[in-house]
């Protein structure tokens, strides 16, 4: 990933060594190789998006308010490597909502958030406060309207309100994210959970429960792309395009968030070095995953360093083809990750969270 701290890894382990199967093995390559230094990286990111939100505030100008939007495109960058995690610490105290709430389809939350602002609601201007509010109040999608949404340019200009809600958005998902970081690292973290299934192990009993927990996460993850941020947003033609269901189209994030999240996908992959320990009929699925994942970025990429945004890209007919053909290869990924890779390892996937969204 692009971002990864480094340096943060280096506290991450000393989980517990479990049996070397290779189920055990997969797992516990994609906990090391991917989940846990990624959490390392949004905990690092957001930490430095209070800072830099708070120079903000201190000192208002066009060049605070733009170093604040480019913070916030290194802080998306870093949620979409963990997105696909809607388990564990994720469900806790609602953290998988207070950082992404969406899809919004009633456009609820937005509300929530401009009515704030509409009425200089004092009391979503401190951590501790805004923590006790609706969720769609204090995650990523709250700040992206407050640093790009209507009268951002205020914040340029002394807005202190304005300001001192996207800081205390910013010092919200700071704690959250720490709050994941804590909860999958060390001891008695979840990544050790998932590294020491058996009969005293309330969550996983065996190294393929625990295996079917990420590829379910990592087929949810792909379906959620396919469907809702590109299919939903896409549509069948320029004409039915709707720009404005996707994530972060505001700030001009969604087309890098969905490449973070198939570089996700592509990173786990290869972390869990499915290449080598897929029987060996089997082994050449590995190869396809990295292919289709490898199409939807260099797609992606593409699209991206047109500099045209999401609205023109949807909308003309110049380039609706080529952002509606990304849901191409992500098909081709979500059969071999949903289906192949159980079905070779043995494993049966059994409940999808998706299913009856």
């Amino acid at each position: 990933m692009r971002h990864l701290i480094a340096a943060t890894c280096l506290t991450l382990m000393a989980l517990p060594a479990s049996a070397q199967s290779d189920l055990g093995a997969i797992t516990r390559g994609m906990i090391e190789g991917h989940i846990l230094p990624a959490h390392a990286t949004l905990m690092g990111v957001a930490d430095q998006q209070v800072v830099i939100t708070e120079q903000m505030c201190a000192a208002p100008s066009t060049e605070a308010l733009e170093a604040a939007q480019a913070g916030f495109a290194d802080l998306v960058e870093a949620w979409s490597a963990v997105e696909f995690i809607r388990f564990g610490p994720a469900r806790d105290d609602n953290a998988l909502e207070r950082l992404f709430f969406w899809p919004d389809r009633n456009g609820r939350g937005l509300n929530q958030v401009q009515g704030v602002l509409a009425t200089q609601d004092e009391s979503v201007t401190s951590v501790e406060s805004l923590q006790g509010k609706s969720v769609a109040l204090q995650g990523l999608l709250a700040l992206d309207y407050a640093l790009f949404g209507t009268g951002f340019e205020a914040l340029a200009e002394g807005d202190m309100h304005r300001c001192a809600y996207a800081q205390a958005i910013a010092g919200a998902i700071a704690d959250t994210s720490s709050d994941l970081f804590e909860g999958w690292s060390g001891h008695e973290g979840y990544g050790a959970l998932m590294l020491s299934p058996g009969p005293d192990n309330a969550v996983y009993r065996t190294e393929g429960e625990a295996l079917q927990e990420l590829l379910r996460a990592m087929a949810e993850q792909l379906q959620i792309i396919h469907d809702a941020k590109l299919v939903r947003v896409v549509g069948t033609s320029p004409s039915e395009a709707r720009y404005r269901r996707a994530p972060f189209w505001r700030s001009g994030q969604t087309l890098p968030s969905i490449l973070v999240n198939a570089e996700a996908m592509l990173s786990l992959n290869e972390a869990g070095r499915f290449a080598d320990l897929l029987p060996e009929q089997a082994q050449r699925y590995a190869g396809t995953v990295r292919f289709e994942l490898g199409q939807i970025v260099s797609r992606l990429d593409a699209l991206i360093e047109s500099g045209d945004s999401l609205e023109t890209l949807v909308t003309s007919e110049d380039t609706h083809g080529r952002i509606a053909s990304v849901a191409l290869p992500l098909a081709g990924a979500m059969r071999v990750v949903g289906e192949v890779y159980p079905a070779e390892l043995g494993l049966t996937m059994g409940f999808n969270s998706l299913d009856g969204d």
